[in-house]
């Protein structure tokens, strides 16, 4: 697999023995999957919605576990532990469009890998 900044592949691959057909499916969940929840935490942050907003990060954590995106691993984190404790808005709302800017460049490597093994 080619060398990407945001990605690391090998637990997916190991995950599926190599099945290029369910990394496929598993990469497409994700796409489909983390979008709505970087937008949901985003309407969480901005109604103030704590409790939720931690639940969406936690559940966010493994979602990037699995497609190797450990760099925003800390910031991920980070929402979760200050929306628990109802602190630090204005940190949260960065750590967001960190999250939401990385993920983007994130998404892009991970179609052009689908496009590389379809």
């Amino acid at each position: 697999m080619d060398a990407y900044n945001r990605i690391n592949l090998a637990f997916l691959e190991s995950f599926t023995n190599n099945d290029k057909a369910k990394m496929i499916k598993y990469i497409n969940m994700f796409l489909q999957l983390a979008p709505a929840s970087i937008d949901t935490m985003k309407q969480q942050h901005a109604a103030g919605d704590w409790n939720n907003l931690k639940t969406t990060a936690h559940s966010l954590k493994p979602q990037l576990a699995y497609m190797g995106i450990e760099s925003l691993r800390e910031n991920v984190i980070r929402i979760e532990e200050y929306a628990g404790e109802e602190k630090n808005p204005e940190v949260i709302g960065n750590l967001i469009a960190t999250v939401e800017t990385g993920c983007a460049e994130a998404f892009n490597e991970l179609k052009d890998v689908i496009g590389k093994i379809a």
